[in-house]
C-alpha cells in the first residue's frame, strides 16, 4: 500500500509541474507618462550690439566716447521677467595696435544701465559686480564707457581690446 501512495504522490507532483509550466508563459505590461510642470527661469542671453568707440584720439590726450548713446559699448540682455541678475565685466587695461599698448581705464561711473535707451541711464562701477533687475519684458540694456590715454609718442593706427560682459541669475 505504501507503494501506491508513493506513486500517486509522484504523479500528482508531476501534474502540478506540467500545469505550472504552461501558466508561466502568460504576462502583461503597462506604461504611464511621467509629467512635471516646472516653474523655472527663462534662458538668459546677452549680445553685444555696439562696440566701445573712442573715435579719433590725439596722442597725449585722454579721451572718453563723445556720445554715450552712440559710442559707448552696449549689450542687450534677455531673460526671465522682473528677475534679479548680476552683471560683471572683464575689462582690458590696455588696447593693442601697431605701436606699444596704450592704457585704457574704466572709472566708477563708466557702467551704464539704460532705463530708456538712448535717453535715460544711471551709472554704476563696472569694476565690481552690479546687481540689477530685468524689466517687465525680461530685458536689460547695459552700456560701458571708459577713457583711453595714449602717450605722446604713440604710433598712429587702430588699437583694440576686448570687453566681456557676463550676466547671471
Amino acid at each position: 500500500m505504501s507503494r501506491v501512495r508513493s506513486l500517486t504522490a509522484a504523479a500528482v507532483v508531476g501534474l502540478l509541474v506540467v500545469a505550472g509550466a504552461g501558466r508561466a508563459a502568460a504576462q502583461a505590461t503597462a506604461s504611464i507618462t511621467a509629467t512635471a510642470n516646472v516653474t523655472g527661469y527663462a534662458p538668459l542671453t546677452a549680445s553685444g550690439v555696439n562696440n566701445l568707440d573712442f573715435g579719433a584720439v590725439t596722442a597725449g590726450t585722454p579721451k572718453a566716447p563723445t556720445s554715450l548713446s552712440a559710442n559707448a559699448g552696449r549689450f542687450n540682455i534677455s531673460g526671465q521677467t522682473s528677475t534679479s541678475v548680476t552683471v560683471t565685466f572683464t575689462l582690458p587695461t590696455v588696447l593693442t595696435g601697431p605701436g606699444s599698448p596704450i592704457p585704457v581705464s574704466f572709472g566708477t561711473t563708466d557702467g551704464l544701465l539704460w532705463t530708456t535707451y538712448p535717453t535715460t541711464h544711471t551709472t554704476f562701477n563696472p569694476n565690481a559686480p552690479f546687481f540689477t533687475v530685468t524689466d517687465g519684458s525680461g530685458n536689460l540694456v547695459i552700456g560701458i564707457s571708459g577713457t583711453v590715454s595714449p602717450p605722446l609718442a604713440t604710433t598712429t593706427g587702430t588699437y583694440t581690446g576686448t570687453v566681456t560682459l557676463t550676466v547671471s541669475y
